[in-house]
């Protein structure tokens, strides 16, 4: 009866072998990965910004045909600041004078919106806008949006879904149109990434220099 061969196994010599080249890959492949993962929630981040700027001036623009739009000049600016929490939109306004006061549609200052609440016939146009912004945005549960208008248009906005609070440390918009600066630090290191680590899209994006 033949006598049955043992079976070779790894030495110690190639085990470090294969050890040291898994943590060479994986040295390079795990910052390329967590790099692929920032940069995707960025860019989401970004498309959900434009897409809040778009349907803000949609708004606007019927709140305009509808007769208790925003005045149209430059000089009418204002700031929207929005808190989104469960589902619940809530915004403030900087400066309610810079909007048609309509007989049955009324510019308060403040106001609450969230999806099938009614408030689409809300004495109120700020419960009507938050109204409409939550239907469209059905997603986005919680969050933090800045805005400006000029003249009825969204010049520039910011999102972040990290936080429903202000985010601190961006630039300012600019009076008409855009930022007050063309660039943007950010980390240091991505774009859309502040030093805290929250992710923040903008519209229009600020790139760094």
């Amino acid at each position: 009866m033949k006598k049955l061969r043992k079976k070779k196994g790894f030495t110690l010599v190639e085990l470090i072998v294969v050890i040291a080249i898994i943590g060479v890959l994986a040295a390079i492949l795990i910052p390329t990965m967590l790099n692929y993962l920032t940069r995707s929630h960025v860019s989401n981040a970004n498309t959900t910004a434009g897409k809040l700027r778009d349907n803000i001036t949609y708004f606007m623009t019927r709140a305009d045909a509808a007769g208790y739009g925003m005045f149209l000049s430059h000089s009418a600016i204002c700031d929207g600041y929005i808190t989104i929490t469960g589902g619940v939109w809530d915004l403030t306004i900087s400066d309610k004078t810079v909007f048609v006061q309509h007989y049955d549609t009324k510019w308060v200052g403040s106001g609450q919106g969230f999806l099938n609440d009614g408030n689409e016939t809300s004495e109120h146009a700020e419960d009507r806008f938050m109204s409409y912004m939550a239907s469209v945005f059905r997603e986005i549960e919680s969050g933090y949006v800045e805005f400006r208008l000029v003249g009825g248009v969204c010049s520039a906005v910011y999102f972040t879904a990290d936080q429903n609070t202000q985010v601190t440390g961006l630039p300012a918009f600019g009076n008409t149109s855009g930022w007050s600066v063309d660039t943007f630090l950010w980390d240091g290191r991505n774009d859309g990434i502040m030093p805290s680590g929250i992710v923040v899209g903008t519209s229009p994006v600020l790139l760094s220099p």
